[in-house]
């Protein structure tokens, strides 16, 4: 059995980023950019009115002035503004050339085709005229490599007339539920069993992070289910979580299933709670995670260990940690690091009822996983522990 810290460091040396693939830039949030966007053109390409007004000279300000014309937003033809005149233009319009100012609607008088601007306006040139490139300009870097997108970057791509960007690529992800008790939500439950969650909370999970290539399969709890559930697992995906069956008991066979398949194991029980049995292999370029069948365990090995890889494997941002100060003191068993669900506000924390790893309800309230030193037995109130925000 080893420590929380080498088995996180084992996972981290697993990771590589998964190659770039192209994707229609509407559906690109929630991936990284595999190569810097280069904008292809500059935003204004043309000289353009940030109002609705009048483009006139600088010089003319003080005089009436006859409309020449008018251009309004998507004009393609160009015009000249002629001395002693003025053309009447909108916002996102492309100024005449001769102007240099832009003069707001509000500013004038019109009377029949003269308009007068009001004395007391100061106008000065440039006023409301975009210059070419001021948003950006011609082969600039518009958005870097390693950039999560985001919803915001969407409107910006398509501005740049941009169609499909390179992306690291999404892992496909198969999720093994085992165990013989389960049934599914909305069936009639018997004495004996349980509603099957596990697969629930780990798509939610998964989909968090805007994986969607995810399938869901059950077995038995046999050697030969297993095995078969995990081969077929690994053919068509590059990552495989399997729920139950990764202690030492009668019917636990996913460590067993994994070595018969030739799976390389990384370890096999991490000195933890809860998550103790925690299996991790690899095989092939593909990755196996044996999450024990508890949900709370589930989901703290899937945050402490599985989202990392899968950070790891599409380029994001490894997730943040930070210090808060206890709440309340407590006690626990030493040469165990426990990751205990929390409620952290105002730098504080506070660490919740029903902390069994069978018991979901406290996750209700919870926004933070909170970790505590294997070695140190006993945490006074204030004092300063690692936690883990949720996603």
């Amino acid at each position: 059995m080893i420590s929380v810290a080498e088995a996180r460091q084992i996972v981290s040396t697993q990771g590589r980023s998964l190659p770039a693939v192209p994707l229609p830039f509407d559906r690109s949030v929630g991936y990284v950019l595999a190569e810097d966007i280069v904008s292809p053109l500059s935003i204004p390409s043309f000289r353009q009115s940030s109002m609705d007004g009048y483009a006139i000279r600088c010089a003319d300000g003080h005089l009436p002035l006859e409309i020449q014309d008018e251009l309004p937003a998507g004009t393609s033809h160009q015009v000249s503004l002629q001395p002693g005149k003025a053309i009447k233009v909108f916002t996102g319009g492309p100024v005449p050339e001769g102007a240099d100012v832009i003069v707001q609607k509000e500013w004038v008088t019109v009377t029949g085709n003269l308009i007068r601007i009001s004395a007391e306006k100061e106008i000065e040139p440039g006023a409301h005229i975009r210059l070419p490139g001021s948003a950006i300009s011609k082969g600039t870097v518009a958005i870097p490599k390693g950039t999560e997108i985001r919803s915001m970057h969407v409107g910006f791509m398509a501005s740049l007339g941009l169609t499909e960007v390179m992306v690291i690529r999404k892992p496909s992800v198969a999720i093994v539920i085992t165990g013989n008790e389960l049934v599914q939500p909305g069936a009639a439950i018997s004495f004996g069993q349980v509603y099957e969650c596990n697969s629930f909370g780990l798509r939610a999970c998964l989909q968090q992070l805007h994986i969607s290539d995810i399938t869901v399969s059950y077995t038995k709890d046999t050697l030969s289910d297993t095995e078969a559930a995990i081969a077929q697992a690994l053919a068509s995906h590059d990552l495989v979580l399997v729920t139950g069956g990764v202690s030492v008991g009668e019917y636990d066979h996913v460590a067993q299933a994994c070595n018969r398949l030739g799976v390389v194991r990384q370890f096999h029980g991490v000195k933890q709670r809860p998550g103790k049995p925690l299996y991790f292999g690899t095989t092939e370029g593909k990755w196996v995670f044996g999450l024990p069948g508890n949900p709370a365990s589930v989901l703290s090995c899937f945050y402490q260990y599985v989202r990392p890889l899968l950070h790891a494997l599409t380029g994001m941002v490894a997730a943040r940690t930070e210090r808060a100060a206890l709440a309340a003191s407590f006690e626990k068993r030493p040469a165990l690091a426990f990751f205990l669900k929390g409620y952290c506000e105002n730098g504080t924390v506070s660490i919740l009822h029903a902390q069994a790893s069978f018991q979901l309800s406290s996750f209700v309230q919870a926004n933070c996983w909170i970790e505590l030193d294997e070695e140190q037995h006993y945490f006074p109130k204030d004092t300063q522990v690692i936690i883990h925000p949720f996603l």
